[in-house]
């Protein structure tokens, strides 16, 4: 449903701002009207439910954010203060596109909407788990530790994502720099090279010939291979569209030394985060696992939750509903079996989260310490490969010399 800025002046002469949800602008204007307010600005914020006109950009900024606005709301909702108010607190020296977020909440609450409903307008920021773990705090009446807990979740996320990026930051900064020296080498110094040694009338050797090859395409058709290289970009990017190519995707990534593994584990440990969180805040389990279902992005996964979550309703336990999956491995499927038979499945899956999360860790150093060697070896011999194809004309034409 659109949402509408204004700007508005009561009988009294006070201007008062906000936002406010209608169907069309027509009927916006009315409601300001009926409260007796004559309106000084108007203007449209967004054209669909998921709140476009207001992106909020970096998705790491945005988690932040979230789970910064999920503890103060807590802390102030412990504290015995009233939810709209609470809102009127958050948006106090904020600024951007998540203080008219926060905005719109509080004149939806104000409105008569309850908290889930105002936040589930607003997609972007906050996900079906957030609104499924709200939604059941406000019906137990402990919105407060709901809330508490989507704090320490959002933490937890942003935390491993922080520890991948991390490691990956290094190999990436070793990579683009070789990248561009070799392009570097094969555009401005080997073409210089080569006409010299060309120019001497000497046959080439094959490593120079293959050489001169490769630098005679990337310097004459460098604008072919720039579109080449955006036609392969788009055709992948369509291709991920695809679920058929995503599960190949995903599938491929699975079976992949070093990376399947790192993989597996990630995944792991987001489930059992999720439904940790999801099933402490009295979400029944097959409704939990169709949230996490909706949040993953990786299809093999999300085909397996969907297959449990069948299971179960149809009356099999939950650990036959997870035998035979390619991401769960038997020590994780009776860990939860043991949960559901001593009913402590949530503490089950809390301590499985902090295991994984351990070994997400080292899974990531093992990765990165076998990446980084083998991303030097990779460049040094391109790079030798290129001296060595420079130097044999040189070394031919000095032992011709020296026989001569």
């Amino acid at each position: 449903m659109p949402v509408y800025s204004y700007s508005a002046s009561d009988c009294a002469e006070r201007v008062t701002s906000g936002t406010l949800v209608a169907d069309t602008p027509l009927e916006a204007r009315q409601r300001l009207r009926d409260q007796g307010l004559r309106i000084l600005d108007f203007a449209s914020l967004r054209s669909t439910g998921s709140l476009r006109a207001l992106w909020p950009g970096s998705k790491r900024r945005r988690h932040e954010e979230v789970a910064e606005v999920a503890r103060y709301l807590s802390l102030l909702l412990r504290a015995g203060v009233p939810l709209a108010e609470c809102f009127d607190v958050l948006t106090q020296r904020r600024s951007g596109r998540l203080a008219t977020v926060l905005k719109d909440v509080r004149d939806q609450l104000t409105g008569g909407a309850s908290l889930s409903d105002a936040l589930a307008l607003h997609s972007l920021w906050f996900d079906k788990l957030f609104v499924s773990a709200v939604r059941v705090g406000e019906l137990s009446g402990n919105l407060d530790e709901a809330l508490s807990e989507l704090a320490e979740y959002l933490r937890g996320q942003e935390t491993l994502r922080s520890r991948m990026t991390s490691a990956l930051t290094y190999p990436l900064i070793l990579l683009c720099l070789g990248v561009g020296v070799v392009v570097f080498l094969m555009s401005h110094v080997i073409p210089q090279l080569l006409t010299v040694l060309t120019a001497a009338g000497r046959p080439l050797p094959t490593s120079t010939m293959l050489l001169k090859s490769l630098s005679d395409l990337l310097v004459n058709h460098w604008v072919v291979i720039l579109f080449g290289a955006g036609l392969i970009a788009v055709g992948l990017a369509a291709a991920r569209r695809s679920p058929a190519a995503q599960r190949l995707w995903h599938r491929t990534q699975l079976r992949m030394p070093l990376i399947g593994p790192l993989v597996q584990k990630s995944l792991v440990a987001q489930f059992a985060q999720r439904m940790a969180l999801l099933l402490r805040t009295g979400i029944p389990f097959v409704e939990a696992v169709r949230c996490v279902e909706a949040l993953t992005a990786n299809r093999i996964l999300a085909d397996e939750l969907a297959l449990i979550a069948r299971a179960v309703e149809s009356g099999s336990d939950i650990a036959p509903a997870m035998g035979g999956s390619l991401i769960f491995p038997p020590v994780v499927v009776h860990i939860v079996a043991v949960g559901q038979d001593s009913g402590e499945l949530t503490q089950m899956l809390a301590e499985l989260r902090t295991r994984y999360e351990t070994e997400v860790r080292l899974a990531i150093e093992k990765f990165t310490a076998a990446l980084e060697p083998l991303l030097i070896v990779v460049l040094a011999s391109v790079v030798g490969f290129v001296v060595f194809a420079c130097l044999m004309p040189i070394l031919e034409t000095t032992k011709g010399i020296t026989n001569y």
